[in-house]
């Protein structure tokens, strides 16, 4: 899909689930639903017998807890993913596509109005961009990218499916994530670099040169460490 991130930005009165519980994620998609003054009472999904990652947040969005097996349907047809683990996103999709048959084109992308995009960027759905994040020309996110604060990506990159970029990482331009990858926080990923599928770079690395899928790799210069496939 080749969707401008505007377009697909959650609006104000927009119906939103959120799939999914994690009370320190969700304290972020509350922060940047505020800052995009949304007004609606918002539906938190959970699929899971109890919350496994319970922390505090606050807001004054109205919400509502609903366990999925209270419902005989789907609650609606604007989604957002309550996690940035590639993983979970991945399975969250999947649970609910094969529970209501939802959709890619059912997933809202939730930018905060501080990260400044190009208006080159083209973008899936599912997307989130959290806040002080800048996006330089010509990137393309794939379905249900996650991009921290404060982070810089360049010019022509490709991050695919389901892949994580973690807060205050820098990455230059030409560059390729793969599918469900993880850029954890601070790293620095140079130009014309490709990144395989399913791999994990870890905090603070310096990647200078392509790394493959499958993967843990960290370090300065950054250097596979362990084959997770």
């Amino acid at each position: 899909m080749n969707i401008n991130p505007i377009i697909t930005k959650i609006k104000p009165g927009d119906e939103v689930c959120i799939l999914g519980y994690s009370g320190s994620y969700l304290s972020l998609i509350f922060e940047s639903l505020t800052a995009l003054k949304y007004s609606g009472e918002i539906k938190i999904i959970i699929n899971e017998a109890e919350k496994r990652a319970v922390a505090p947040f606050e807001t004054n969005i109205p919400y509502s807890e609903i366990f999925y097996t209270e419902l005989n349907e789907a609650p609606g047809k604007g989604y957002i993913f309550c996690s940035n683990k590639p993983s979970t996103k991945k399975f969250l999709f999947e649970f609910y596509r094969k529970l209501w048959k939802t959709n890619q084109s059912e997933f809202f992308n939730l930018i905060h109005p501080s990260s400044v995009i190009s208006s080159t960027v083209t973008t899936d759905t599912g997307v989130q961009i959290e806040p002080l994040s800048v996006v330089a020309p010509y990137t393309k996110f794939e379905f249900g990218v996650n991009v921290g604060r404060n982070c810089s990506v360049g010019h022509h990159n490709i991050l695919g499916d389901y892949c994580s970029i973690y807060l205050g990482t820098n990455i230059a331009g030409y560059v390729e994530i793969g599918e469900g990858t993880t850029i954890g926080p601070g790293c620095t990923v140079f130009s014309n670099i490709k990144i395989g599928s399913n791999t994990i770079i870890g905090g603070g690395s310096v990647v200078t040169k392509d790394i493959p899928s499958n993967v843990l790799a960290f370090g300065n210069p950054c250097q596979i460490v362990k084959n997770l496939s």
